[in-house]
């Protein structure tokens, strides 16, 4: 039974990963590259340590979520990496979205030390990761998975088996290329109709119970309305997620036409300055050569009776 676990990468997913997992009552210890964001974890009774292979050498389970594929060379193969000390017999767990050779080479050199690997990457944003309800992909060894899925359990609403390591890391960029494409699809409707004059209240709401809703749709769509792009995930990481799933789809020979526009707006709207908002912010490249601002209408002041 997995007692004590390591947590690297205590970002926007990460920490929400981490507070869940102290929640659920296992003995944990984190690292980040800013100390400073370890400080509410130790609050909390975590360990503090000062480099991953010392976060690492004395757990039953280690995860991380990082940023990119540069990030888990660093904190996994770097000097004083994960691999630098970690033990024979531990387990290890990529939370990350990397393209599936990187899970492949985590788990050759894992293997070499004796340690089990599952890549696990996740559905999910900010508010989806701090109350747990993340959806997981999971591959690897099927026993290991099932060792680590009752951690799982304590994250996300669903944990998803898909076979062999890279399998869950692949599933995770097609699931990306989906939401790609939806929050382009929303950003070029909701112009659309600004610039046809249409209500967007009343459009949202025929979002929101057609048969093309979607929770993604409703919830950004909302959310462009009022202006608000406050960050569950970065425009500049769809960026990023981007050109992960064009390396991924050419080494497949897999066409995707559609992602090529959507990289162009997300290009477009990181030049405008907005990676670090919401990826919805995309519909601000948009609007800029459409000339026009998507916002819902302030209601109707009502005459005052004399």
């Amino acid at each position: 039974m997995i007692k004590t676990i390591a947590y690297l990468g205590l970002g926007t997913m990460g920490s929400g990963m981490a507070s869940n997992l102290l929640k659920a009552g296992y003995e944990l210890t984190v690292w980040n590259r800013d100390r400073e964001k370890c400080e509410p974890f130790a609050r909390k009774g975590a360990h503090v340590a000062d480099a991953p292979a010392d976060t690492v050498s004395d757990v039953d389970l280690v995860m991380y979520c990082l940023s990119n594929d540069q990030a888990v060379e660093e904190v996994v193969f770097g000097a004083k990496g994960i691999l630098s000390g970690i033990n024979e017999g531990q387990i290890a767990m990529d939370m990350s979205t990397v393209l599936p050779a990187m899970s492949l080479r985590e788990q050759e050199a894992y293997t070499k030390h004796g340690v089990d690997f599952i890549d696990a990457p996740v559905f999910g944003s900010k508010q989806e990761s701090a109350n747990a309800k993340l959806w997981i992909m999971a591959a690897g060894n099927k026993a290991i998975y099932e060792k680590v899925k009752p951690v799982l359990e304590h994250l996300g609403q669903t944990v998803h088996y898909f076979g062999k390591n890279g399998n869950a890391t692949a599933m995770k960029l097609v699931g990306n290329l989906i939401v790609a494409l939806e929050m382009e699809a929303l950003a070029e409707g909701l112009v659309l109709a600004q610039k046809a004059g249409l209500e967007l209240n009343t459009v949202m709401k025929v979002v929101k119970v057609a048969d093309f809703r979607s929770p993604l749709l409703v919830s950004n769509g909302q959310n462009i309305l009022k202006r608000d792009f406050s960050t569950s995930f970065a425009l500049e990481l769809m960026l990023k997620d981007a050109s992960l799933i064009e390396k991924f789809a050419e080494s497949l020979q897999s066409p995707t036409p559609a992602l090529r526009v959507v990289q162009k707006n997300l290009e477009s709207a990181v030049a405008l300055g907005f990676g670090k908002e919401n990826a919805s912010a995309v519909i601000k490249a948009l609007e800029k050569e459409a000339g026009v601002e998507v916002k819902a209408r302030a209601p109707a002041k009502i005459p005052a009776v004399s």
